[in-house]
């Protein structure tokens, strides 16, 4: 996939379809844990608008909740804007922003983890379009330091 690819409204194309998703997610945020829980889902992924959109819904059978992220392209911007909802609350939690540079996307953003303000960090990596990682940082120092909490590992069934 070349870099103009990745940097355009196409560059969530390598996401469509079915995966099979092996989640790692640290099971204390924020605290200095070291402790991961390891984890399957499963994920069907469709694109809209010539590629302008990307949903994806995951279903974590073994933790009991279902998710979906909706990603939405400006070409005005040339970035995208990440959103994630769950079954848990239907709450549209707020967006990540940014773009690929080659095969790597960035994506930055301000939540809440509980009660505390994060800065939030999306980073995928799609060298191998059949077996992309993500992953999930947070920063509750303003960017200072980053904690990973969240890693994707995704292949095809």
């Amino acid at each position: 996939m070349s870099a103009d690819r990745q940097t355009s409204r196409h560059a969530f194309d390598f996401n469509h379809g079915d995966w099979i998703v092996t989640n790692r997610r640290l099971k204390g945020r924020g605290v200095g844990s070291v402790d991961w829980e390891v984890f399957d889902a499963r994920q069907r992924s469709d694109l809209r608008l010539g590629g302008m959109c990307s949903l994806d819904e995951i279903d974590f059978v073994e933790q009991g909740f279902k998710g979906m992220t909706f990603r939405l392209y400006s070409p005005e911007r040339d970035e995208w804007t990440i959103w994630w909802i769950t079954d848990r609350d239907g709450v549209m939690q707020p967006p990540v922003m940014g773009r690929f540079e080659g095969t790597r996307g960035t994506f930055h953003g301000q939540d809440m983890d509980g009660d505390r303000p994060v800065a939030v960090v999306f980073d995928w990596q799609t060298a191998d379009p059949n077996a992309p990682r993500w992953s999930q940082a947070f920063s509750y120092d303003g960017g200072k330091s980053w904690e990973t909490n969240w890693i994707m590992e995704f292949r095809r069934p």
